[in-house]
Parts: structure tokens; C-alpha cells; sequence
């Protein structure tokens, strides 16, 4: 069966944010991927810091900067093993924090 990654992506401006906040969010993306496990479609996933580095080549040289883009970011990730992108485009939309202003990509994995 094909694989497919979800990314979380979300607007970084909003962190820091309470605790309770973040909890809740955690809460809800760690009952999702449970009910993703009974359901045979949860293969993997993660959280992913805010904060991180890009590695790139400029003028021959590999160059460390921090993230341009500080406004969209990754939140996290999940690994799904579906029929098909239709399928996998079903489960994203049923992503707990949309409300939180979350975007889900959905990508195939080669």
C-alpha cells in the first residue's frame, strides 16, 4: 500500500504560547494519531521545533543560516499507509487543529 507524509504547517508568529494552549494542541494531534493507529493508517509522526537552521550552497560554499521564513513553518509530521492520495487527502481533513489555523500538505513518499 502507498505511503504518504502529512506536513502540519503553521503560522509561527503565534509562539510562544500558554502551556495549556500547547497542551491542548498536543493533546489533540496525540488522540488523532491513536484513533490513525486502530484505524491500520498511522505508520509514524512527530512534532517538530519551531526553531531550526538551513544548510545551502552560495558561491561554491555551504553556508548555516537560521529560517528565513518565520511566519510559515513546519509543526509536525505524519506518515500514513493509504490506498491512494484520495484517501490520504480524507484523513488530513480530519486534522484537530485547523482551527488553530494548521495547514496540512499532503505528498506521497517515493
Amino acid at each position: 500500500m502507498p505511503k504518504f507524509i502529512l506536513f502540519i504547517r503553521e503560522d509561527l508568529r503565534k509562539y510562544p504560547i500558554p502551556d495549556d494552549q500547547l497542551a491542548a494542541l498536543i493533546s489533540a494531534h496525540s488522540n488523532w494519531a491513536r484513533t490513525l493507529v486502530s484505524q491500520g493508517k498511522f505508520i509514524d509522526g512527530y512534532g517538530i521545533a519551531p526553531q531550526g537552521m538551513l544548510v545551502e550552497k552560495k558561491n561554491d560554499q555551504l553556508m548555516e543560516s537560521p529560517l528565513r521564513d518565520l511566519e510559515e513553518g513546519l509543526g509536525g509530521l505524519y506518515i500514513l499507509e493509504v490506498a491512494d492520495m484520495q484517501e490520504a487527502i480524507s484523513v488530513a481533513k480530519q486534522c484537530p487543529t485547523f482551527d488553530a489555523g494548521d495547514i496540512i500538505e499532503v505528498r506521497p513518499l517515493m
